[in-house]
């Protein structure tokens, strides 16, 4: 499978399980912006994932975009994925984004006016008090050891009701 005519358009995903699916990743990325093409290359003899996957974003802007949203935050069957504009040099991995650096320290434009505006409206509100709890995503995790308390910012008695798309 070729993959985009601008390199800069395609995000390498890394450090994938051999049971992420398709689908399973489609519907992670697509929340930074529209997905052209989604690519899990397989191994010619066993047929399974190699580990790693290739995205086209619609723009330059939606790929980086979708770096600096995901860097050190999806973690999937208990592997943080790594993510990074494809055919970029692994010299350049000193000064990639990781989970405890700051977006600034790569990128000079500020995440709020990012393209993905484009496509969805972001509540600037939060439900999450980043000073007292350390949260991190995780998709395809059972959660065990992880304890919720029921907070009065959720009106878990007349919920939001969504249209389905």
């Amino acid at each position: 499978m070729i993959m985009s005519s601008d390199p800069n358009c395609t995000v390498y995903i890394g450090n994938l399980d051999e049971r992420v699916t398709d689908r399973v990743l489609y519907d992670i990325l697509i929340q930074a912006g529209r997905v052209i093409d989604l690519h899990i290359p397989r191994d010619r003899e066993t047929d399974k994932p190699k580990g790693f996957a290739f995205a086209e974003y619609e723009t330059e802007e939606i790929a980086d975009y979708a770096v600096k949203l995901f860097t050190g935050l999806v973690t999937l069957y208990n592997r943080t994925l790594r993510f990074g504009i494809s055919g970029q040099d692994k010299a350049n991995a000193s000064s990639m984004v990781t989970p405890n650096s700051s977006f600034r320290s790569r990128f000079n434009e500020d995440v709020s006016a990012s393209p993905s505006s484009r496509y969805a409206h972001v509540s600037s509100r939060t439900n999450v008090d980043h000073n007292i709890h350390d949260y991190r995503r995780g998709f395809g995790t059972t959660g065990h050891g992880i304890t919720h308390s029921r907070s009065s910012r959720y009106d878990m008695i007349s919920p939001k009701r969504y249209a389905p798309y």
